[in-house]
């Protein structure tokens, strides 16, 4: 059965390139029912209508939250249309990434055959590449019969180029919207495989994605994502709040704890020991460890505006 039907694809964007949305809301037109753009930033009437005629005939929306509201927010009132929509899948995407031809009925069929081999797929995603065609690390892999067929069975997948199994995610449940940004989609990823669902990974679908500023190099092939002081801080913030959850695999946590120091060495070092990342790093691991979460703006804004600067605004979804 064709993919079309039965999929809607949901942008999320955060003051995009906008040449860069049009190219991708085209690429995505052939495949899905429905494009619906959740936009965390504002977006014109003329941009819209530009953003239609990308569209090329298929259906094309906005959905204008007022604010940045943060990615599972956006990804759970996708979910939610989506179903009202009567769409069997979502086809999340973030303004950064860029699918390869047919991606989405490839990733489609897949889905079919798991199912038919008895599996219980909640999301099978492609396998994110830099924009050169490099593969980017793969998540951690679980014990399966299916690679030969070119797909894995994964921990997690990166939520943007993800198709969500709709009836799964009922199950499964809404993404953590107190995240705001960052871990989001691995939370999501680690409580569908506790809840007897999967996750997979099509090796030989390739997606282009760009993951925050670029990769910092270190020895013994380590790659950290270069961030901003308010990713620096999501991103330790929520990974220590996982260290709560029961659905969280130990290894995980394990993982977390002893990678902590070296992270927080790298970041200090890379960015010359600013006062902003001083403080974001030490505000996320606090915070993370009282799982003190929400906008990352709650808990900066007050150092700010101490600081007597007014506040920046929230660095775009990876």
């Amino acid at each position: 059965m064709s993919a079309q039907p039965q999929t809607i694809a949901g942008i999320v964007i955060y003051h995009p390139d906008e040449a860069n949305l049009l190219r991708l809301v085209g690429a995505l037109a052939p495949d899905v029912r429905e494009i619906v753009i959740y936009a965390n930033s504002a977006v014109s009437s003329q941009e819209e209508d530009r953003l239609r005629a990308a569209a090329q005939g298929t259906d094309l929306s906005v959905i204008r939250p007022g604010g940045n509201l943060g990615l599972g927010v956006a990804y759970n009132a996708l979910l939610d249309h989506t179903h009202r929509q009567g769409g069997a899948f979502l086809f999340l995407l973030d303004q950064d990434s860029l699918p390869s031809a047919g991606t989405i009925p490839r990733l489609a069929t897949i889905h079919g055959r798991l199912c038919a081999a008895g599996e219980r797929p909640a999301i099978v995603g492609p396998r994110p590449t830099d924009w050169s065609g490099k593969p980017l690390r793969a998540p951690p892999g679980e014990a399966s019969d299916r690679d030969e067929a070119h797909v894995t069975r994964v921990q997690f997948v990166i939520s943007s180029g993800s198709l969500v199994d709709c009836e799964a995610a009922q199950m499964i449940g809404p993404f953590r919207a107190d995240f705001f940004i960052d871990a989001i989609d691995i939370e999501w990823c680690m409580r569908a495989n506790y809840r007897g669902y999967s996750i997979w990974m099509a090796d030989d679908v390739l997606m282009a994605h760009e993951l925050g500023r670029g990769r910092i190099r270190l020895l013994l092939g380590l790659f950290p994502t270069d961030q901003p002081p308010r990713r620096l801080y999501t991103f330790l913030r929520n990974q220590l709040a996982m260290l709560r959850m029961g659905h969280v695999p130990l290894a995980h946590k394990a993982k977390t704890l002893l990678a902590l120091p070296l992270r927080i060495a790298v970041y200090l070092a890379h960015n010359r020991f600013s006062r902003d990342i001083r403080n974001a790093l030490w505000h996320g691991v606090i915070d993370g460890a009282r799982a003190k979460l929400g906008p990352p703006e709650t808990a900066l804004r007050g150092l700010e505006r101490r600081r007597g600067h007014a506040a920046e605004p929230v660095e775009r979804p990876e």
